[in-house]
Order: C-alpha cells, then structure tokens, then sequence
C-alpha cells in the first residue's frame, strides 16, 4: 500500500463510526436516538483514546514506524467526546444552569466533563506550532493523557446501567495493560537510579 494513501485511509476508517450513526439517524433506525447516539460515540471516543495510547508499544514492535498516525487517532477520539458531549447538551436543552448543576451533583458527570476539559487541552496544543511553543513544557502537558484515560474509565464504569454489565471491566483492563507499558518501565529507571546512587 502506497505511504500517500496511509493516512486517507485511516482518516476514512476512523469517520465511520460517524457516517454509520448519520446513517442510522437518516434511516429511522433508532429507537432512542439521544441514547444510541450518546453512548457509541463516548465509547468510540474512549476506543479510540486508547488505540492512541497503544501507538507506541505497536511502534516497538512492527518493522515500520506508526508514531505519525497517533495525532489523527487522538484528534477523532476528541471529535467523538465533543459528539458525545454535544448530544448530552441537547438532551439538557442546553439549560446552562441545569447542565452545571449536573456537573456539580453528579460524580459521573463531573468526571467526564474533567476529561472533556483535559482532552480539549491537549488538542489545541498538538499542532506543530504549538509544540514549538511550548518547548519541553509540551511533553510534561500531554503526560496528561494518563490522567484523562483514567478519568474515562471511572466515567464509563460509573455511567454502566448495570452493575453486572462486563464492559467497563473490560475496557478497564485494557487501559490499565497500556499505562503499565509506560509506567512500569518509568518505575525500573527510577529504581535502578536509586540502588545505583
């Protein structure tokens, strides 16, 4: 496959999740569309956070670099989160009063809107002029990723229906499997400095 048709495509495959919620939306296939359209794109928002993370552990492995992708992958997943968000804001009617009042009472709500904020961050600052900017200091701030997995995982967990539902189990185990791949070679270096001193 041609490098020039890497990136469309991905760009293509990462949109459908979209084009296939317009499509149902279009054609009369939902049942409660405040609800089946809330919940795929959060979950594809959190999908695709993590595949952003899985980035550099696949990089290690295969014999030809995926890094340049990472910055479309965590771009969509923001994309995804301000979908999710806006839809929540339409079925709030948009009462900013009633919204901040839900951000503030409800656990699940704060936490995910905190993600949201983080996430939001971390995009407006991922552009090539931006990391120019911010120098050394563009590392440090997008370390922030971490946080805004776990913050994710705590919302998704908290917002399942039932408590019987395996899902965030499962999504939980996952994240947690990609922070270790950067956590626990961080924690080596950082105990071979202290038993070397």
């Amino acid at each position: 496959m041609s490098i020039v048709w890497q990136k469309p495509l991905l760009f293509v495959l990462l949109l459908s999740p979209f084009l296939a919620l317009v499509f149902d939306a279009f054609s009369g296939n939902l049942i409660d569309p405040i609800e089946e359209i809330t919940n795929p794109t959060g979950q594809w928002a959190m999908r695709f956070l993590l595949l952003s993370l899985l980035v550099s552990p696949l990089n290690k492995i295969l014999p030809f670099s995926i890094v340049k992708y990472r910055r479309m992958i965590g771009v969509f997943s923001f994309f995804y989160a301000s979908l999710h968000l806006s839809i929540y804001l339409i079925d709030q009617t948009f009462e900013w009063q009633m919204v901040l009042e839900d951000i503030t009472k409800r656990p699940y709500v704060t936490i995910g809107f905190s993600a949201f904020v983080l996430l939001f961050l971390l995009t407006i600052t991922s552009t090539n002029k931006m990391m120019r900017r911010l120098g050394r200091r563009w590392k440090k701030l997008h370390k922030l990723i971490y946080l805004i997995v776990i913050l994710v995982m705590v919302h998704f967990y908290w917002q399942a229906k039932s408590d019987m539902d395996i899902e965030p189990l499962i999504y939980s185990f996952i994240a947690l499997l990609l922070l270790s791949f950067r956590f626990i070679p961080f924690l080596k270096k950082k105990y071979f400095k202290k038993a070397s001193a």
